[in-house]
């Protein structure tokens, strides 16, 4: 899909609003949104009474850096049902334009606020807090890295030209719930709204964009699995250094037993004489290794504080274990569709919600579980 072929870009730019949709939720979740860099009052007033949610905006790690935001570590009931369990992305604590506004709720105050959040040079002193404008955190790479509306929301205004400052917010029905899909697009079709949704956006942006880069690879001999070829993958945004190892040849069209799991290097390396992460790994290579074709896709956790967090819950075995969410992972969907991979049987013990993979062009063509049972007897 290239710019011909996705009206968006200057659909938004002259209409100033867009609505973009999360296709793959099961609510049918929606967002409006705008540039903070040239929202007006009318503009923010439309989006307020056609939406009836609650304002977000969407910034980058180095704009949020710039303007020294510091995290909300205990949202409101309110923000925290609308927000943090639906998208598990952490929250800043809201904000107010130092200069220029009054109460900080009119709609004359809250432009200013958005327009300082979207300035060209990010100033931490326009700025006090708290105020009424929530600032929201977006991974680096925005939905290619994680397929969530925040990061969407912020790469239609950035691909659109303007500051990686993006108003959204969430379109609801008079009962408070999300807005009916029938509903939304109608109000998109009689108000003349350009009207995307996140697969469209992440093929949009597949087009001329790679994030991970393929850096060596090799033969190694693996007993669970025999001989296999191993990928070290780079990302781009964190330098960090994946690892594919791949069994038989990769075809497009030949469904492939897939293993995708996150680091967890307390455990895998050296926690104990059987934690369940080791028992995972070694259960899948075992299982790959009884196929004609599999891949074991092994990837690094670029967050700070990892480590520690994983010697907490090894340290203390009820704290919740790391884990990786689908949604996050876009990471490894670039790295599985570079190896050829488009159909997935995949191999899961958890049941997870796989829909988000197919704007990255993969298809779930069926879920394994791992034989631990078997790794049991072998261990």
């Amino acid at each position: 899909m290239n710019a011909a072929h996705y009206p968006l870009i200057a659909d938004f730019k002259k209409r100033g609003v867009a609505i973009l949709c999360d296709d793959y939720d099961a609510t049918g979740r929606s967002v409006m949104v705008a540039a903070c860099q040239n929202i007006n009052e009318s503009l923010l007033n439309e989006a307020l009474t056609l939406s009836r949610g609650l304002p977000w905006v969407a910034v980058s790690p180095s704009r949020a850096e710039a303007f020294l935001l510091t995290r909300m570590y205990r949202p409101s009931p309110q923000v925290d049902s609308l927000y943090r369990s639906e998208m598990t992305t952490n929250l800043y604590v809201s904000v107010d334009a130092r200069e220029g506004i009054s109460t900080g709720i009119s709609i004359h105050d809250r432009v200013r606020t958005l327009n300082v959040l979207g300035e060209v040079i990010p100033n931490p002193r326009k700025l006090i807090r708290p105020g009424h404008i929530f600032p929201v955190e977006t991974c680096a790479g925005g939905i290619l890295v994680r397929h969530a509306l925040p990061e969407g929301a912020l790469d239609i205004v950035r691909i659109c030209g303007y500051t990686d400052a993006a108003f959204f917010i969430d379109m609801l029905d008079h009962n408070g719930a999300f807005l009916a899909p029938a509903d939304r697009n109608e109000l998109a079709r009689t108000q003349r709204i350009p009207c995307t949704n996140l697969s469209e956006l992440t093929a949009y942006r597949l087009q001329s964009e790679n994030l991970v880069m393929r850096m060596a690879e090799a033969n190694l001999p693996i007993a669970a699995t025999g001989p296999i070829r191993s990928y070290i993958y780079r990302s781009k945004l964190h330098g960090g250094e994946h690892l594919a190892l791949v069994k038989g040849d990769i075809s497009p069209d030949q469904p492939v037993l897939t293993r995708v799991q996150m680091e967890f290097t307390a455990a895998d390396v050296f926690g104990g004489s059987s934690p369940p992460s080791r028992q995972q790994i070694q259960a899948s290579l075992r299982q790959i290794g009884g196929a004609a074709q599999g891949v074991f896709l092994y990837l690094r956790r670029s967050t700070k504080g990892c480590l520690k967090d994983q010697i907490m819950s090894v340290a203390k075995p009820e704290s919740p274990r790391p884990t990786l969410k689908l949604r996050e992972y876009g990471i490894g969907a670039q790295i599985l569709y570079d190896l050829g991979v488009r159909r997935i049987k995949l191999l899961t013990n958890t049941g997870a919600d796989m829909a988000g993979l197919k704007a990255f062009g993969l298809e779930i063509v069926g879920q394994y579980p791992l034989n631990l049972t078997e790794e049991q007897h072998h261990g």
